[in-house]
């Protein structure tokens, strides 16, 4: 029974690894592509503004 709760508690670890990394990955994902938007947002908005005088 002990070989069993050990092999369970291997693969719990394993796969609470797996999603910690792929809710990481999405985390920098969405954080990058708003950054991304927000950036050319402002730099339009710049641009705007400079052609205007």
């Amino acid at each position: 029974m002990e070989l069993l709760d050990s092999d369970a508690l291997e693969a719990i670890a394993k796969y609470a690894k797996d999603y910690g990394l792929l809710f990481t990955a999405l985390a920098l994902l969405i954080f990058v592509s708003i950054s991304v938007i927000y950036l050319s947002y402002v730099d339009w908005k710049d641009k705007r503004r400079r052609n205007k005088t």
